[in-house]
C-alpha cells in the first residue's frame, strides 16, 4: 500500500505540470484543444481519473466531462487537507451520488480514480486486514480501508491480539499503518502445526537455493559483461529508418549486441540495465559512439543520411562523453545535421540542465530526438521543455495499430497535438502492412523504423564490398561503403 501511495502523489503531480504545460491563458482554458490535450495527459496514468481546469473556484472543464455548462461547485466535501503545493479535498460532492476525490493546484484538479486501493479491499476480508493511510505524525488521515481502521486511528494502545504494522516513505510525508487480529498457528490442531512447519522448512530451503543461484548468475552475468565492455566484444548493428510517403532511407541507428561465448545472444533488455547498475553506463555510451561513428559514418556522410546513436541523459553532462564527440566531429569532419542523439528519460531528471547541454551541442550541428515517446517520464514534459528535431514514437503505440487496444484510441489524439509538425515523427516497430498503410494514409511525411522495412545490420570498416539494404522491392537506393580517412589522413 506504500508503493501504491507513492505512485499517487507521483502520478498526480506529474499529470498536473503536464496539464499546466499546455494551458493556454486567455479568456478560458477550456478550448476544445486545451480539452483533447488533458485527454491524451490523463490517459496513460491507471490511478488518476480525470484532470480538468478551475476558473473562480469552480471547475470549468475536464478530460472526462469536457466543457462544463454550468461549471460544477467545489464548496462541498467531507474533509480537506492543505500542503505547501496545494490543497486535497476529500469526497467533494461534483453532483448527486457523485462524489470524488482530488487533488487542487494553480488552477488544475487532477481526480483520483476510486479503484486506487481497490486491489488491497479483499484483504480486509480475506486476510482480516485493515489499513490506514496519512502522515508521519499520524495527524492526518486520508484513507481508510477494513472495518478495524478506527483502531489503527487512534493513539492509545490497541488489543492485544490486534498486530499493526508501520512503513513510511523515503521521498514523502506519507505512513501507511496496517494491522489486523492475527491468532497465529499455535491455535490449530498439532497435526496441522507439524505440516505447516515442514511445509515452512522445505520452502525456506527451495527459496534459499534460488535465491543464490539467481545471485550467482546475476554475478556472473555482471562479471561476463564488463569483460566484454573491456575487450571490446560488443557490436553493433544498423537499423535503417525510412521516410513513410515514398520508402526511401534518411538514416540509421545504431543498437548495441551482446553475443556471450557460453550464454549466447544476450537482450539489451537485460544487459542495458545491468550497466546501469553497475554504474557503467558512461563507459557503454563511449563504446557506442567510438565504433558507430567509426564503423559507419563514411556511409552516412557519402550517402547524405543521419547517424542515431541513443544516449543516458546523463551522457550530456559528462566531460568524457562530450570531448569524445566532439573530438571525433572534428576528426571525420563530419557535417552538421549527421549525428542524431536519441534521449530516453526513465527517472525524469532535470530539464532546464538537460536543455542547456543540448543548445550548447546543436552549436556543433548535433541534433536530438526524444525516444519512446508514450512510456515512463518520456511525454509530453520532455517535449515541451527541450528543443528536440525528432519524436519517436513507441513501438506499444505503433502495435496497437489494427487491434481494439485502448492505446489505439490515442493515436487521432496525437495526430491532432503533431500534425503541424509531422515531419519530426518517427514510428518505432512497424512490423506488419497493416500499420505501413495506416502511416501513409494518416501520416504520409513521418518516418517509420521497424522490421517490416529491414532488422539491424552489421558493418565494419575493413568491409570494401557493397553494404546493401534490399530487403523490399520499392527500396531504390543501394548504400554503398568506402573508408573514409581522418582529416589530415592520406
Amino acid at each position: 500500500m506504500l508503493v501504491r501511495s507513492e505512485s499517487l502523489l507521483v502520478q498526480t503531480e506529474s499529470v498536473k505540470t503536464a496539464a499546466k504545460s499546455h494551458l493556454n491563458i486567455g479568456d478560458s482554458p477550456c478550448t476544445n484543444e486545451n480539452i483533447l490535450h488533458l485527454r491524451v495527459v490523463v490517459w496513460p496514468y491507471p490511478l488518476i481519473k480525470d484532470v480538468g481546469y478551475i476558473i473562480k473556484g469552480e471547475l470549468a472543464c475536464s478530460a472526462l466531462w469536457g466543457s462544463l455548462r454550468p461549471t460544477l461547485s467545489l464548496e462541498h466535501f467531507d474533509k480537506k487537507w492543505t500542503s505547501r503545493e496545494g490543497v486535497w479535498l476529500f469526497g467533494i460532492k461534483l453532483m448527486d451520488d457523485i462524489s470524488v476525490n482530488g487533488y487542487i493546484s494553480e488552477g488544475i484538479m487532477v481526480t483520483l480514480s476510486p479503484f486506487v486501493f481497490r486491489r488491497f479491499e479483499t484483504d480486509m476480508y480475506s486476510k482480516n486486514f485493515s489499513a490506514v493511510v496519512g502522515n508521519s505524525k499520524h495527524d492526518r488521515h486520508y484513507f481508510n480501508i477494513g472495518p478495524d481502521a478506527p483502531l489503527l486511528d487512534r493513539h492509545d494502545s490497541v488489543p492485544l491480539r490486534f498486530r499493526v504494522f508501520r512503513a513510511c516513505s523515503l521521498h514523502y510525508d506519507l505512513c501507511v499503518a496496517g494491522g489486523g487480529y492475527f491468532t497465529g498457528i499455535f491455535s490449530e490442531h498439532w497435526s496441522i502445526q507439524m505440516l505447516l512447519v515442514t511445509v515452512s522448512l522445505l520452502s525456506g530451503l527451495m527459496i534459499y537455493i534460488i535465491i543464490m543461484n539467481r545471485a550467482e548468475l546475476n554475478s556472473s552475468l555482471s562479471a561476463r559483461f564488463v569483460k566484454a565492455l573491456k575487450n571490446e566484444a560488443l557490436s553493433l548493428v544498423y537499423q535503417p529508418i525510412y521516410r513513410i510517403e515514398d520508402g526511401q532511407i534518411c538514416g540509421f541507428e545504431a543498437l548495441l549486441r551482446w553475443k556471450d561465448e557460453r550464454l549466447g545472444n544476450i537482450s539489451p533488455e537485460v544487459f542495458i540495465p545491468l550497466s546501469e547498475r553497475e554504474g557503467l553506463q558512461e563507459d557503454v555510451t563511449l563504446f557506442v559512439i567510438n565504433h558507430a561513428i567509426r564503423e559507419f559514418i563514411h556511409t552516412a556522410i557519402q550517402n547524405e543520411i543521419f547517424l542515431s546513436v541513443n544516449i543516458n541523459p546523463s551522457d550530456l553532462d559528462s566531460e568524457k562523453f562530450r570531448d569524445k564527440l566532439l573530438g571525433l566531429i572534428s576528426e571525420y569532419n563530419i557535417p552538421y545535421k549527421t549525428i542524431l542523439l536519441e534521449i530516453t528519460e526513465r527517472q525524469g531528471g532535470d530539464f532546464e540542465g538537460m536543455k542547456i547541454h543540448i543548445d550548447k551541442y546543436k552549436n556543433h550541428g548535433v541534433r536530438f530526438a526524444i525516444d519512446d515517446f508514450g512510456t515512463g517520464y518520456s511525454n509530453l514534459n520532455l517535449v515541451t521543455a527541450l528543443d528536440v528535431d525528432e519524436i519517436k514514437i513507441d513501438k506499444s503505440l505503433t502495435s496497437a495499430i489494427g487491434t481494439e487496444s485502448l492505446r489505439y484510441d490515442l493515436l487521432p489524439g496525437l495526430h491532432e497535438m503533431f500534425r503541424s509538425i509531422a515531419d519530426k515523427i518517427v514510428f518505432e516497430g512497424v512490423e506488419t502492412q497493416e500499420q505501413v498503410n495506416y502511416l501513409k494514409t494518416f501520416w504520409p511525411q513521418s518516418y517509420a523504423q521497424g522490421w517490416y522495412y529491414s532488422r539491424g545490420h552489421c558493418c565494419k570498416v575493413s568491409d570494401e564490398a557493397a553494404f546493401c539494404l534490399i530487403q523490399r522491392p520499392y527500396i531504390s537506393k543501394t548504400l554503398l561503403t568506402r573508408r573514409i580517412s581522418p582529416r589530415g589522413s592520406p
